[in-house]
Order: structure tokens, then sequence, then C-alpha cells
């Protein structure tokens, strides 16, 4: 959410972000890019540049009715997130909103998890969005942009049968993979695996979803949760746990529902390092744990969830996370899509997603336009119909 109108005279302010998009689309190739397949997945997909991109095909405007509340703001952002992206364009979309009360701007921001995780989200505004109300043009290309002709079937299938683009026979290798695991936490992994295949308790938003979402909001200062870190020696994550478990047991009691002794809960964590900053794509491994719902005193919730992160963190499980993910580019791509079915039965995985992460650390500007407010939303997966961002 911007601010009305731009702090400089004559600024285009965020309802002008279509334009600053423009200047800088160069500096961002994904956002040009989409996803290329392969027949019967014999290969793994691809991103290619899309030959028919137009940027007004990605960057819509809605107005809200007078008086323009909350309430509509509410119901328009989710019917757009309701709004499944076009598979066949770059996997991204903006949606300006104006009509507001008070004059403010809203960009409803849609990018699809193949393309962005929460951390490389944050470098990407970074990059579109200003650090001073005055902002800056960037150099234009050398070369006005032209798609790259799209790699053909064989070419993506060659290497799955046999990867010989190594410039030196010494580099070349005979050995899958799957068997440099040296390194690999085995004991995160088996703890992944185990939680993998385990039949989680069904509760009463975990059945199938339909297309419809629904949010809420609310603002808890960060000062909070520091404080709760000070008070029980934890970290601020583990305070974040503890305020969803406490507010799951709540709201399980006054809905009159049988309260669970613990809800298993998925968190992303960010593997991406220093040297990834910047870099368009998903690095999100993350960790599955149980959180304690059950009647507690608050002391004694936090004290549990900081003994399970802490067991998580020393097995390294969202390392181990990761590299089982890393294990796909060598695994045959038909062998993943029926991988991919069977977790996403009912029965597998956690009961909902939770996931933490940081905003912008400074104030950012759009056009001269102050950026107040960012409202994250979570992804929902197949039976998993609630989540919290």
């Amino acid at each position: 959410m911007f601010e009305g109108e731009s702090q400089l005279p004559g600024g285009r302010g965020a309802i002008g972000v279509e334009e600053t998009i423009k200047e800088r689309i160069h500096l961002v190739p994904r956002y040009r890019q989409r996803v290329h397949r392969v027949p019967l997945n014999l290969a793994h997909p691809v991103w290619v540049d899309d030959p028919h991109f137009e940027l007004g095909a990605h960057v819509r405007r809605e107005v809200l009715p007078p008086p323009g509340e909350g309430a509509a703001l509410r119901k328009l952002v989710m019917r757009i997130l309701a709004r499944p992206l076009d598979m066949r364009r770059p996997l991204w979309e903006m949606t300006i909103v104006t009509g507001l009360r008070g004059g403010r701007v809203v960009i409803v921001n849609r990018a699809h998890h193949a393309m962005v995780d929460g951390v490389s989200t944050v470098d990407i505004l970074t990059l579109l969005l200003d650090t001073t109300p005055e902002g800056y043009t960037p150099e234009p290309p050398a070369e006005e942009w032209k798609p790259r002709p799209e790699p053909t079937s064989w070419q993506l299938i060659r290497p799955m049968l046999w990867n010989f683009s190594a410039a030196a026979k010494p580099e070349r290798s005979r050995v899958p993979a799957i068997w440099n695991t040296t390194r690999v936490p085995w004991a995160g992994l088996l703890n992944v695996g185990r939680k993998m295949v385990t039949p989680r308790p069904d509760l009463f938003f975990n059945r199938k979803i339909g297309p419809q979402r629904t949010g809420r909001g609310l603002k808890v200062p960060l000062s909070a949760f520091k404080a709760m870190k000070d008070r029980f020696g934890c970290t601020v994550n583990d305070a974040v746990l503890a305020t969803v478990s406490e507010g799951l047991h709540r709201w399980f009691k006054t809905r009159g529902e049988s309260v669970p002794e613990k809800v298993r809960v998925f968190c992303p964590v960010s593997v991406r390092g220093d040297e990834s900053r910047g870099r368009i794509g998903n690095q999100i491994s993350g960790m599955v744990l149980e959180l304690p719902t059950g009647d507690l005193t608050m002391e004694e919730r936090m004290r549990r969830i900081k003994v399970t992160t802490g067991d998580l963190k020393r097995t390294r499980q969202a390392v181990a996370a990761d590299k089982l993910v890393a294990l796909a580019d060598w695994a045959p791509p038909t062998l993943l899509v029926l991988a991919g079915r069977l977790m996403s039965n009912p029965q597998a995985g956690a009961n909902i997603n939770v996931t933490n992460i940081p905003g912008p650390q400074f104030p950012l500007y759009s056009g001269g336009a102050q950026l107040l407010e960012v409202w994250p939303f979570a992804p929902l997966y197949p039976s998993m119909g609630l989540g919290v961002a």
C-alpha cells in the first residue's frame, strides 16, 4: 500500500508503476520468460523467452467503488488471488487498485513460487522500487530486447540421457548425483522423510479446496515479538510460532471444535546465501514441526517450541530437505510428476503453512510515493486450507 501522492512535484506516484517496470524490466529477465515443458515430461521444464510478451497483459487496473473502505479492498484482493496465473505467459501479475479512502494506492503483486521465493521477492522490490523519493532511471539496454529461440524437445531430452556438457574429459562423471551424498545431513533427511510419509491428523480445514480465498490481517509490532524473545530466551521466529500456536488453541475453542494437542506445521526456510542475493528463483527449503496447541501456559508452550526448533536446527532438517529437493536435478522428470501427485494426497504433509519472511528494512518509494504497508499472503497447498504469513 502506497501513499496517494508523490512527494515530488510532477512525480508519477505508485499509480505509474507500469512505466517504472517498463524502464527497468531488462534488469529482471525472468519477468519476460515463461515455462517451456517437454511432451510426456521426458525432461525438466525450462525458462524460455516469451515471444508474445506484452507488459500490459501483466499490469492490470481496478477501481474500488465509493467509499473505498477496507472490506471492499479485501474482497477485491481475494478475487484477484483466486484467479490462476496464465501458465502460457510469464508467471507474474500486478494489479493497481485505486479508489481507496484517503487516496492511497494498492498494488497486488502475484508471482508463482516457481519463479521467486520470499527473499528474492524482497530483492526484486528493491530493484523495481526506489530507496529515495527521487528514484533513478537506469541506463537503457544496449540493444532492443528480442526473444531468444526456445530449445527443441530433443535439446532438452538429450542431457537427461547423458550429460556431455563438461568441457574437459576428467570433469565428466559416470556416477549419478545421488551417490554424491557424503555431506547430506542424514538425521535431518530421515526426519523429513518420516514426517512426509506419516499420515497427519486431519483438521476441519484439511479438505479439498477450490479457487476462492479469504483473508484477515492483524498488526502486531515487531517490538512485541522481541520482548517475548528477551523474556523467554528464544528467537523471534520461536515467538511467532508460539503466538500462532496460542491463536490456534483459542480459535479451536471458540469454534467449539475438539482441540488437538499438536498441529503439524510446514515452515518455509530460506537457504539462499549471500552469493545468491538478487538472483531470481526459488531457494526455499522447509521444516516440518508439530506445534503444541493443547491447553498450556504461554511459558510451557514457548518452552516446547524452543526445544522442537532447536532439535530441528541440530539435525539440519531444512538443509536436508534442500538436499532432497536437489536430487530432482538428476531424477527422471516423469518420476517427479508421480511423486508430486503422491505427496499431494490429503493424508500427506502438514496441516497448515506458516511463513515468516522479513519485509523491507528501509523506506521504499514508487514514483516518489512511499510504501506504507506490506501484507503477505501464504500460499495454500492441496487439502491445506489455512496459511499464516
